[in-house]
């Protein structure tokens, strides 16, 4: 933190401090009980953030993405070697069944092993895939994509997919994830084991709808014991290129309005508004491994962390093909699909489920949206 910011800091610190001497004690702790569920809606965020679109890694990793050429093994396979911008290194091998499997080294030295399913084709237009993924920290993950491609087999834009699976962090707790795309719209719904719910609802970005449209409205909601945090995502004039502020509204008066850094981590303040206006409740900030301070209006630092596994959920994140192989500046896209590469008849399934209004009552509404992804 600069001197000038600092000075700012304290500052308000200050200004806290002279508040807080009309403010009930049964009321501080009111909104302080607000804050692990605030926190943890913001590491959700960014897990499923780098699960879905390696975000953490696009916006933080400093090496220019890599890709190397693809090599013709003796058993038929073919194999493609990858570096993304954090330092992750990667080699996806594909059989000429359509099975395949990815190798992964995080920058930290775990690593994880992805296996896809031999394809099941429908004969018409859906494609069933079953993934699995280890990783050498202890996590599992099962899960099935299925995806429809409206008959368009090359075109990704048109496509219906939607992902159903699991996972089991090494201490036994889990978290059931049902995450839908469809008409520019990502929709995610994870629940926890720990009794918690998240979801989030993202407008995807024209024309391949592959990444968050950053000038649109994210929204979601995190509720859990003591917690029912309702949010927004959106860009700021200085970030028009990313989610840069965070704003929620925790119930009871209580909404929070923050900044957000590149690599998910944020600060600003918890104000309550009623029929007097609008009042300053405490400053809050968190770290991107979820270290959290609240300094309350007395001048005194609070040492918190968010609640429920959220945190355990973000340091046992794991990675789909989609966040690995996805479009970087600079970068064509010449990894191997092989989830388009062969595709094998099976029985007719059901049509898939189509997106709701899982994102709370903060979703814009469908006028707020373009025509397109409408």
């Amino acid at each position: 933190m600069n001197p000038a910011s600092g000075r700012l800091w304290l500052s308000a610190v200050v200004l806290l401090a002279l508040v807080f001497a009309s403010l009930p004690a049964g009321h501080a702790q009111e909104f302080v009980s607000t804050v692990p569920g605030q926190v943890a809606a913001a590491m959700h965020v960014q897990q499923w953030s780098q699960i879905l679109w390696g975000l953490v890694s696009t916006q933080t990793g400093t090496e220019t993405p890599s890709f190397g050429e693809p090599v013709l093994n003796p058993d038929g396979s073919v194999s493609q070697s990858f570096r993304t911008a954090d330092g992750t290194a990667a080699t996806l091998t594909a059989w000429p069944d359509g099975s395949a499997q990815l190798d992964i080294i995080l920058p930290d030295g775990t690593t994880q092993t992805v296996l896809q399913s031999v394809p099941d084709f429908d004969g018409i237009s859906v494609t069933t895939i079953d993934w699995t993924v280890t990783s050498s920290d202890g996590l599992s993950v099962e899960y099935t994509s299925i995806v429809d491609d409206r008959g368009t087999v090359f075109e990704i834009a048109d496509d219906i997919t939607q992902l159903l699976g699991s996972s089991v962090l090494p201490d036994g707790i889990t978290q059931d994830f049902d995450v839908l795309t469809a008409d520019g719209l990502t929709d995610v719904l994870s629940t926890q084991s720990d009794g918690s719910v998240f979801t989030l609802s993202v407008p995807l970005a024209l024309p391949k709808f592959l990444l968050p449209d950053f000038s649109q409205v994210a929204v979601g909601t995190y509720t859990g014991p003591g917690a029912n945090v309702q949010f927004m995502l959106t860009p700021t004039p200085r970030h028009p290129d990313r989610w840069a502020a965070l704003l929620a509204d925790l119930g009871g008066g209580i909404t929070g309005t923050f900044s957000l850094n590149s690599d998910f981590s944020g600060f600003g303040q918890l104000t309550e508004s009623d029929q007097e206006g609008e009042v300053l409740l405490a400053l809050l900030s968190w770290a991107q491994d979820g270290d959290t301070h609240l300094y309350l209006l007395s001048g005194t630092d609070r040492h918190m962390g968010p609640a429920g596994a959220s945190l355990d959920y973000l340091q046992h994140r794991w990675l789909t093909l989609t966040a690995l192989l996805g479009p970087a500046p600079g970068v064509g896209l010449t990894l191997i699909r092989p989830d388009r590469l062969r595709r094998s008849p099976r029985p007719p399934v059901g049509p898939l489920r189509r997106p709701g209004t899982r994102g709370g009552s903060l979703r814009p509404p469908p006028s707020d949206r373009t025509a397109a992804q409408r």
